[in-house]
């Protein structure tokens, strides 16, 4: 399947549309696409407000920045982003660049994807598991 979805620049980044679904509700959130990102990350005031807190943590985790090191813990949520819905973990911790979070390689992998830039948009297809 492929799908195609257009992108907004956030200064100098690209930043997408996507729905996160926590355990009491789902957020509208802009996510910087980030391919250095390891995981999709979520800052803490977008996961509260779907319900999520570190007492329902997978685990804890540490985010490792150019500018920091920031403690976090992981949560499994549902992230409808670039046309495709996929149970997901993701990363809770405070990223600093008031931003809703970030769109990281362990959504990404699972898909090829072109970034058009001129034309603002991205060419996705879900790749075979």
């Amino acid at each position: 399947m492929r799908t195609e979805t257009t992108f907004h620049l956030v200064g100098d980044l690209i930043g997408v549309n996507a729905v996160m679904v926590g355990p009491t509700g789902a957020a509208d959130v802009m996510l910087i696409l980030d391919t250095a990102a390891a995981m999709t990350t979520l800052v803490p005031s977008v996961a509260g407000s779907i319900g999520y807190t570190s007492d329902l943590r997978l685990g804890w985790s540490v985010t490792r920045t150019a500018a920091a090191e920031e403690r976090g813990y992981v949560v499994h949520s549902e992230v409808s982003t670039l046309g495709f819905t996929l149970p997901h973990r993701v990363v809770v911790a405070d990223l600093g660049y008031g931003i809703d979070g970030l769109l990281g390689i362990n959504f990404l992998r699972h898909f090829n994807f072109e970034i058009r830039p001129a034309e603002r948009r991205i060419l996705v297809e879900k790749i075979a598991p």
